[in-house]
């Protein structure tokens, strides 16, 4: 049977179900193609120990909603928050059933057009648009695909007799059958430390492997890497208790009678190699993007590791026409730096796409607030959207508003992605305004010792950034100073701000030609 559709939303994980629900309240024609039962299936699976590292946290002492968001990483966007995580879940770290529990919640509350147990074998491209063909025989065709399948296919490292491990994405949870064992983990990521942590009561021995040193979220900002919630294991090691973390790279594994015996290289230790044997592996390396249900005439490129689709700020592809990314395979964008991998930081994306798409297929333009071409009127604005904005604190560095100088008013646009934001402002404005929330650049030994400064240019935490664009060159920039409640409505930066904005507005380009006039190739 054939099904013709202009949108088609491929996965119906969060970042899929977000951006139904923003084509469902604008009317797009469109349907989301879930492989599994329900909405977030793959969340029945993953992560294996059923316990989420996204934080639920209810109470925040404010009845700002937006505030709130600050907050809440499981949350989909709404009307209203007509729907909140907070209710399905009372843990600070909750249960991995209940976010799928909420997600369909969402789908059927919204009344997304969501088509469960469908699994596309085939993609192609013909002229007439995109053609996904199903095991039922089933063709759905679209204009516009939009994928949203995430990072599903397990990384297998290229390690020489890797066959004998177990991968994460199905190793026995058990506990009972590493009773007394000696175990590899290879990774030293989230998945691998929340493996550890399972079987550190169990286990006679637990080693932990990879080339790289472990990376700790609370150092980096970055919540991909090592959280402490999965970092138990860690005193164990220097409390000297049997476990250990070894940088090292893994040159082979063989077996020997019921041992496997692991040859390391350290990456400290003068170049020493080892072997040692062990009962049990498991290898926890991670996700990757699948292109197998692409054919040659659909197949998007990948960025140069194969982790993820090649994308644009548009979250478009780069060889493809007219196919789309939402979810965490838009993390290419921010990689390591800051949370599209993650619902908290997509669910902002999978709204930047829908107003993308609004303007580039429908004609509707971004939402945009008219303020007046003044100091005060512009300082109160930023500082009310620093001090509330749910984007800009939870994509620190990647969401921004641009305000853009038009005669006597300022264009206000809200959360844009910041590569779009500068094509978008270069080619409607003269000159413009960019605000966002930043991490400082300065390098940082130990997070929980920084001497602190009142140079707002050497703020090492969250902070407002606001940068002043003339002619597609940035020739001022504006730090506010680090705030330990995030409330930057204080003197010290109202006035630094107002300073700021004075001497923009001053130094702007000429009346009558501040407005470029309608974008042709950004929307």
């Amino acid at each position: 049977m054939r099904y013709d559709h202009d949108y088609i939303i491929l996965g119906g994980g969060p970042g899929g179900v977000q951006l139904g629900y923003f084509f469902e309240r604008a009317g797009r024609d469109y349907v989301i193609l879930e492989r599994g039962a329900r909405a977030g299936a793959f969340f029945e699976t993953f992560p294996r120990h059923r316990q989420l590292i996204s934080i639920n946290k209810r109470h925040t002492g404010s009845d700002d909603p937006e505030v709130n968001l600050r907050h809440d990483w499981n949350s989909l966007l709404s009307e209203e928050n007509a729907l909140l995580f907070r209710d399905y879940d009372e843990r600070y770290f909750p249960r991995a059933e209940n976010l799928i529990r909420y997600l369909n919640d969402f789908v059927s509350v919204n009344g997304l057009a969501v088509a469960t147990g469908t699994s596309i074998e085939r993609i192609e491209r013909r002229d007439d648009g995109y053609h996904l063909h199903d095991a039922g025989g089933n063709d759905y065709r679209c204009r516009c695909l939009i994928v949203a399948t995430g990072l599903s296919r397990p990384y297998i490292p290229a390690i020489p007799g890797i066959e004998l491990a177990d991968c994460y994405a199905d190793a026995a949870i058990d506990r009972s059958q590493f009773a007394n064992k000696r175990v590899l983990i290879i990774g030293k990521g989230n998945s691998a430390f929340e493996t550890a942590d399972d079987l550190v009561g169990e286990a006679a021995l637990i080693h932990l492997a990879s080339p790289e040193s472990i990376e700790m979220a609370w150092k980096t900002h970055y919540v991909g890497h090592l959280r402490a919630i999965n970092n138990s294991i860690l005193d164990t090691y220097h409390l000297k208790s049997q476990n250990a973390i070894l940088d090292a790279t893994i040159l082979g594994i063989r077996r020997d009678g019921d041992a496997l015996v692991v040859k390391l290289h350290y990456a400290h230790a003068e170049d020493e190699e080892e072997e040692i044997e062990y009962d049990r592996i498991v290898h926890c390396t991670g996700f990757r993007f699948d292109p197998e249900p692409f054919d040659a005439s659909a197949r998007p490129a990948l960025t140069p590791c194969g982790k993820y689709p090649s994308i644009g700020w548009d979250y478009a592809s780069t060889n493809q026409p007219d196919m789309h990314f939402v979810g965490t395979i838009t993390h290419s964008l921010d990689y390591r730096k800051a949370t599209s991998g993650f619902i908290h930081g997509f669910r902002y994306n999978s709204r930047a796409l829908a107003r993308i798409l609004a303007a580039k297929r429908h004609g509707e333009p971004w939402p945009m607030a008219r303020r007046a071409a003044e100091a005060a009127a512009l300082t109160q604005a930023i500082i009310e959207r620093v001090n509330r904005s749910s984007a800009l604190w939870q994509q620190p560095g990647y969401m921004t508003d641009v305000f853009g100088f038009d005669g006597d008013h300022v264009a206000h646009y809200s959360e844009m992605p910041m590569g779009y934001a500068r094509a978008f402002g270069d080619e409607r404005f003269c000159a413009y305004l960019v605000a966002s929330l930043e991490y400082g650049q300065a390098v940082v030994v130990d997070p929980f010792r920084i001497e602190r400064s009142f140079d707002a240019d050497a703020s090492v935490f969250l902070h407002p950034v606001i940068r002043f664009y003339r002619e597609g060159e940035c020739v001022d920039t504006c730090h506010l100073l680090e705030d330990l409640e995030a409330n930057w409505s204080k003197p010290v930066h109202r006035d630094a701000l107002s300073d700021f904005l004075e001497n923009a507005l001053a130094r702007r380009a000429p009346r009558e030609a501040l407005l470029r006039g309608e974008p042709s190739t950004v929307a």
